[in-house]
C-alpha cells in the first residue's frame, strides 16, 4: 500500500470537513456550539491509544460503519464534560433520563454528522450501525472489535478535537478505518507525477520514533537519576499551521535544533516550566529561584543535546544516512512563539508535515517532556523510498537494533 503526500493532504481535509459537520450537528442539538481545534492523521500503536486515555474517567460512544468505506468511529468524552453536555440537551431538565441514553443520543448525532460528511464527499452510501455506550479508562472505552493492521498492530486514525468557547466540554473522535478502505481512498488520489511512500515504511519510521523516545527517556534517567517512561509515541500528518495547537499554548522550556542530515528539518525537546526547573535542578545547577539563569540554560541545553542525539541516531542507523543536528538552542516561551519561525520556514516548501511526537513522563517526579520531530516531507520521502523493507513484521524493531543493514538490501545511491 502506497501513500502520496498530496493524497494525505486531501484526506486530512476530508477528516477536518467531517469534524466540522459533526460539530454543527452537535450545535443544532444542544446549546453548546463547539469548534474544531485540530485535526490530524495519526499512525500509532493500540497500546499507545490506551496510554493516551489512561487513568481518566471517560465515556465512549462507538459505532461501526460500512459501505463506501468501513471501520469503527469512536467519540471520547471526559466524564465532567459528558455530564455538562448531557445537561445542555433540550428537555428533561429534572434529570429523569439517565446519562447513558442522553450521551448515546449526542454521540450518535455527532458520529452521523461525521460519517455523512464523508459520504457526501465520496458520493457513496455509508451505513452506520447503532451506537454502543462505553465507560471507564483507556482499556474500557476502546471496543475489542476495532480493525487493526494485524502485521504491525498499528492503527490509522483520524484524530479531531472539539472545544467549546468556555473550554468546559472537550471530545476527541477516533476514526479507525479498515486498511482496505484507507487504501481505496488514497488509491483514488494517486497521480503519475508524484512518488508515493509505502505505508510499511511509514510504519517502520513510526517505530523508529518510538525507539528513539525510549532512548531519550533512558538518557534523562542516566543524567538526572529520575526514572522515566515513554507514554505516547505517534506519527501524525497535519497541516503546518497546526503544529502550534498540537503543543498547546502554554509556557515551555527546552531546546530547538535543526536536523542537518537526510532528512533535514527540526526537533524540539519541550518541558513545561515546572518540569524544566526540576530537570535543571537535577542536573546539579542549584535551585531555580529567579527564572532560568545561564547555568540552568546550559544544563537544559546539555540534556537536550544528549536526548536529541539518542533520538536521531537510530534514524541514521536504519536510514543509512548521516543524521546530525545543530547545537540545541535554549527556548523559554509560549509554544506558539517557539514554533512560529519553524512553521514559517516549513511553509515555504510544504503545506503539511509529518510529526513524530513522543511524550516522556517520570514515574515519581512531576516531570513531562515532549519531543516533536519535524522532518521535511520531500526529504523524508526520499529517505524512505531508498529503504527496502519487504514487509513490516512484528520483530522489525529487533532487526533494527541487531542489524540495521539488513533493511537495506536494495539501497540506491
Amino acid at each position: 500500500m502506497k501513500i502520496e503526500v498530496d493524497a494525505l493532504g486531501q484526506f486530512n481535509q476530508l477528516a477536518h470537513d467531517g469534524s466540522k459537520q459533526a460539530a454543527q450537528s452537535l450545535g443544532q442539538l444542544t446549546a453548546v456550539q463547539p469548534t474544531v481545534e485540530a485535526t490530524s492523521i495519526d499512525l500509532l500503536r493500540r497500546r499507545d491509544i490506551v496510554a493516551d486515555l489512561h487513568n481518566q474517567e471517560l465515556v465512549g460512544i462507538s459505532s461501526d460503519f460500512s459501505g463506501g468505506i468501513a471501520g469503527t468511529a469512536l467519540l471520547i468524552f471526559n466524564m465532567t464534560g459528558a455530564k455538562t453536555l448531557a445537561k445542555s440537551l433540550p428537555g428533561d431538565n429534572n434529570g429523569e433520563i439517565g446519562l447513558e441514553p442522553r450521551l448515546t443520543e449526542v454521540g450518535n448525532i455527532m458520529l452521523s454528522g461525521f460519517i455523512d460528511g464523508w459520504a457526501d464527499y465520496l458520493n457513496q452510501s455509508i451505513d452506520q450501525r447503532p451506537p454502543t455506550y462505553l465507560t471507564g479508562d483507556g482499556t474500557d472505552v476502546i471496543p475489542e472489535s476495532l480493525p487493526l493492521n494485524e502485521t504491525s498492530n498499528q492503527v490509522l486514525t483520524i484524530n479531531s478535537t472539539f472545544e467549546t468557547a468556555n473550554a468546559v466540554v472537550e471530545t476527541t473522535a477516533y476514526i479507525f478505518l479498515q486498511e482496505a478502505s484507507f487504501k481505496r481512498l488514497l488509491d483514488n488520489q494517486l497521480s503519475s507525477e508524484s512518488i508515493p511512500i509505502p505505508l510499511d515504511k511509514l510504519q517502520a519510521f513510526s517505530q523508529m520514533a518510538a525507539k528513539g523516545g525510549n532512548t531519550a527517556g533512558d538518557n534523562i534517567t542516566t543524567m538526572t537519576g529520575i526514572e522515566t517512561t515513554v507514554t505516547i509515541s505517534r506519527m501524525s500528518f497535519l497541516p503546518v499551521e497546526q503544529i502550534g495547537p498540537r503543543l498547546g499554548d502554554e509556557q515551555h522550556v527546552g531546546v530547538v535544533a535543526e536536523l542537518t542530515g537526510l532528512p533535514t528539518g527540526y526537533i524540539l525537546i519541550l518541558f513545561d516550566e515546572a518540569s524544566g526547573e526540576t530537570i535543571a535542578e537535577a542536573m546539579g545547577t542549584g535551585e531555580v529561584t529567579n527564572g532560568f539563569e545561564e547555568l540552568h540554560k546550559s544544563a537544559i541545553e546539555e540534556i537536550g543535546n544528549i536526548m536529541i542525539s539518542g533520538f536521531v541516531d537510530g534514524w541514521a542507523n536504519v536510514l543509512g544516512t548521516s543524521n546530525q543536528h545543530t547545537p540545541p538552542e535554549f527556548v523559554h516561551d509560549f509554544a506558539s512563539a517557539i514554533v512560529d519561525p519553524i512553521m514559517l520556514d516549513l511553509a515555504t516548501t510544504q503545506e503539511y508535515v509529518f510529526g513524530f511526537d513522543t511524550l516522556i513522563q517520570t514515574t515519581s517526579e512531576p516531570v513531562k517532556c515532549q519531543i516533536l520531530a519535524l522532518p521535511r516531507a520531500e526529504e523524508l520521502k526520499q529517505a524512505l523510498n531508498e529503504l527496502s523493507i519487504s514487509e513490516l513484521s512484528a520483530d522489525v524493531e529487533a532487526k533494527m537494533k541487531a542489524d540495521p543493514q539488513s533493511l537495506f538490501d536494495n539501497r540506491t545511491e
